[in-house]
């Protein structure tokens, strides 16, 4: 059986970064999807680099997360507390 790496870009999935796909998850038409968990502020890995986790959950029921390491995790802290309600 022959096996065959495929990429994000081979299937055509649209690439966003953590704040965007965040905004694009609670912001999509008809989903009315919301923030159901935060990681802590400042959390930290323990090899010292940032990390942040949102957890989201449409209308529907389907949960999503979002994660992010380094400066992005900080601004998607920063972006999930002002959009949490």
């Amino acid at each position: 059986m022959e096996s065959k790496q495929i990429t994000i870009n081979d299937v055509g999935v649209q690439m966003y970064g953590s704040t965007a796909a965040l905004r694009q998850l609670l912001r999509s038409e008809g989903n009315e999807a919301y923030v159901v968990r935060i990681s802590p502020k400042g959390y930290t890995l323990v090899n010292g680099v940032d990390y942040c986790y949102v957890g989201i959950r449409s209308k529907d029921g389907t949960d999503y997360s979002v994660q992010a390491y380094g400066k992005e995790a900080i601004e998607l802290y920063e972006q999930a507390v002002k959009l949490r309600y």
